[in-house]
C-alpha cells in the first residue's frame, strides 16, 4: 500500500480547501455554491475511495502471488495441494478467491472487506447511490486488513 499515504494526504489537502470554500459560501448565504461544492466533494471522495481500496487490492495480490508461488513450488503435495491449479494462474482469479486464500473467511473482516469492495466497484463504474463513508475510517480499515493478510 505504497501510495496510500500520498493519496490520503492529497485528499486531506482537498478537504481543507473544500472546508474553506464551504465556510465562505455559507457565510455569504450562497446555497447554490454550497450544493456545487458538496457535489465536487462527493465525486472526489468516490475517486479517492477507489484509489485507496485499489492499494489494498495490490496488497492482496502481492500476498496471494507470494503464497501461490511458494505453495505451488513446494515438493510436499500436502503443502502444494490445490495451489498449483490452473484456475489460480493469471489475472482472471476473482478478488474474492484471492482474498479467501490469504485471509480466513471466518475473520470478522472478511465480509466487511467484500462489502467495501462492492462499494468500490459501484463507485468505479460511476455509481453514486452507495455512500462511501469516512475516508479516515477507510484508511484505518485498510491498514488493519493489510495486517491480517497471511501467506
Amino acid at each position: 500500500m505504497h501510495h496510500l499515504p500520498l493519496i490520503k494526504a492529497t485528499y486531506d489537502w482537498f478537504f481543507a480547501q473544500w472546508q474553506r470554500e464551504a465556510m465562505k459560501s455559507a457565510s455569504s448565504g450562497d446555497i447554490a455554491a454550497l450544493a456545487r461544492l458538496d457535489e465536487k466533494r462527493d465525486t472526489l471522495e468516490r475517486g479517492v475511495f477507489v484509489l485507496m481500496f485499489g492499494q489494498f487490492e495490490v496488497a492482496v495480490n502481492e500476498v496471494f502471488t507470494a503464497a501461490r508461488t511458494s505453495r505451488a513450488g513446494n515438493a510436499d503435495w500436502t503443502q502444494r495441494r490445490g495451489w498449483d491449479a490452473d484456475s489460480l494462474r493469471g489475472r482472471k482469479v476473482p478478488f474474492e478467491t484471492r482474498l479467501s486464500l490469504v485471509l480466513d473467511r471466518h475473520s470478522p473482516s472478511f465480509n466487511k472487506i467484500l462489502a467495501t469492495y462492492a462499494v468500490r466497484n459501484h463507485c468505479a463504474h460511476g455509481g453514486t447511490a452507495s455512500p462511501v463513508g469516512s475516508i479516515n475510517s477507510l484508511e484505518s480499515d485498510l491498514y488493519a486488513w493489510q495486517r491480517e493478510l497471511r501467506r
